[in-house]
C-alpha cells in the first residue's frame, strides 16, 4: 500500500494536511536542524535552501516510514520532492542526489 493511501489521501501526499508542517514549514525545519546538529554535527550544505531541502526530505522519510536505520534508503514520492524543491529552490545550479562516499 502506498503511503498516500495509508494516510487517507488518494491523489498525492502533498495534499495531506500534515505535509506542510512536516516538510515546508521553516520553523519546524529549524527545530529539526537542532536535532540533526546534536546527532550528526554540522551539515555539509552551506546554502539555506539546500539545508531546508535536506531536512525536509529527511523529515518526510521519518514521517512516512519512521526510523529506517543507517544506510537504508527509500524513494521519496516525486510529488513531494517537486513540492519541496518548489518551496526551497536551488541557490545555484541544481546538483541532484549525490550518494555518500563509500569509505570501506
Amino acid at each position: 500500500m502506498l503511503r498516500c493511501q495509508q494516510v487517507g489521501v488518494t491523489s498525492c501526499i502533498t495534499e495531506h494536511p500534515g505535509f506542510e508542517p512536516v516538510a515546508l514549514n521553516p520553523y519546524v525545519l529549524q527545530a529539526v536542524y537542532g536535532t540533526f546538529l546534536q546527532l550528526y554535527g554540522e551539515m555539509q550544505e552551506t546554502m539555506l535552501n539546500s539545508c531546508y531541502r535536506h531536512l525536509a526530505y529527511r523529515n518526510v522519510v521519518r514521517w512516512c516510514w519512521g526510523y529506517l536505520g543507517q544506510h537504508i534508503r527509500v524513494v521519496i514520492p516525486s510529488c513531494a520532492v517537486s513540492r519541496i524543491r518548489q518551496e526551497f529552490p536551488e541557490d545555484g545550479a541544481y546538483k541532484g542526489f549525490l550518494p555518500p562516499l563509500n569509505l570501506n
